[in-house]
């Protein structure tokens, strides 16, 4: 049997885990924070609990592009709610329509017309699935939970890796790992990590790639029976991301996450928080306290540069990472080498394990 070692517990790293130890690999996963999940993990406050980074993924129809991976590999018995996007919704008594059918986002109802910066890529394999609905879990953990619980191998939290050789890696309480390895995390610090030779050229290119920004969050705990639930995410010009958390017994929201995008330091988290409460129409009056976090805290728990969101951004080809390096045995996976979100990981994770094992072996464990 050969020896796996994934470092990093995000999506990317768990689901490549899954796939070799289907293959018949022993897989470690090693993961510096005390919690698994990466960008799927959650946490409570008061008794709420809060999705970091996933609220939704699309393509979980049949025959759909995250079903065909998810359901070979035994995914598809969570408790996955699908949710139809309306024709319109009604917010505080006033109606309103989705204005811009172009730019498709889901379970997202986009209140302007704003279209943003979006590549064709993005569009086409991130945005293009959410036309047939989406699909939500009452938690990003119960994802990570079913991904270790396939894994063959461990999967060790609190192990940091200080050291990457070809074939082994060193970790901060003394212990050594030998195997393949398959970094989920950022291409920079993987070669930072690295002790070995590495031709400049590649190095080079992957130090002059540039990330996407990070975002600030706003995790909100509402007032009881003050906002209605809703199971789609609000995007208000834009810029601001409003994503409703499980509700009570009666149909109301218990609490509200809010996104936008944000430098890595926010000088007065407060003040940010409560503007972009104020800008939610019914919201000011219903939040009864609330939680930050920066760029700077996804940096700290995540690892990327910046607390940049999607990584290593795509405005063309010649930005994305390819899974195999140029180091025997060292390949990349996650959204630093293909698109973000839940189908861009996944589809990713599928390209790092055709490297390893080849097109043959992984359509047979992908084969119903």
């Amino acid at each position: 049997m050969s020896d796996a070692l994934v470092i990093g517990s995000g999506l990317g790293g768990l689901l490549s885990g899954v796939i070799l130890s289907r293959a018949g690999y022993r897989v470690t996963v090693l993961e510096k924070a005390s919690q698994p999940g990466g960008c799927l993990q959650t946490f409570i406050r008061e008794g709420l609990r809060f999705d970091t980074g996933f609220h939704s993924v699309a393509g979980l129809e049949e025959g759909g592009p995250l079903e065909r991976i998810f359901r070979p590999l035994g995914l598809m018995d969570l408790p996955w709610e699908f949710v139809k996007e309306p024709d319109e919704i009604v917010l505080n008594g006033v109606s309103h329509r989705l204005t811009d059918l172009s730019y498709p986002l889901g379970n997202t109802l986009r209140l302007s017309s704003s279209t943003g910066d979006v590549t064709m890529d993005e569009y086409a394999h991130v945005m293009e699935p959410f036309k047939k609905g989406s699909w939500r879990l009452p938690s990003g953990d119960l994802l990570v939970k079913k991904l270790i619980s396939l894994i063959n191998g461990t999967v060790r939290t609190g192990c940091e890796v200080t050291a990457i050789e070809p074939g082994r890696v060193h970790c901060k309480d003394g212990r050594s790992y030998e195997g393949i390895v398959i970094s989920d995390i950022h291409p920079w610090q993987t070669f930072a990590l690295f002790r070995g030779h590495v031709r400049p050229s590649y190095l080079h290119r992957l130090q002059t790639l540039e990330n996407a920004p990070g975002i600030f969050t706003v995790y909100c705990k509402l007032q009881p029976e003050t906002i209605q639930y809703q199971p789609w995410s609000t995007n208000y010009n834009g810029d601001l991301m409003v994503h409703y958390g499980n509700p009570d017994g009666k149909g109301f929201a218990r609490s509200v996450d809010l996104l936008t995008f944000s430098e890595k330091y926010v000088s007065d988290r407060t003040a940010l928080a409560e503007e972009l409460i104020g800008r939610v129409p019914g919201l000011s009056g219903a939040v009864e306290k609330f939680w930050t976090s920066t760029p700077a805290t996804w940096e700290r728990y995540t690892g990327t540069p910046g607390g940049s969101a999607f990584g290593i951004r795509k405005k063309d080809a010649t930005c994305y990472v390819h899974p195999r390096t140029p180091v025997p045995g060292l390949y990349l996976t996650g959204q630093n080498c293909g698109l973000h979100g839940v189908l861009g990981v996944s589809e990713t994770a599928l390209l790092t394990c055709q490297e390893i094992l080849g097109e043959a072996t992984l359509n047979q464990i992908l084969q119903r």
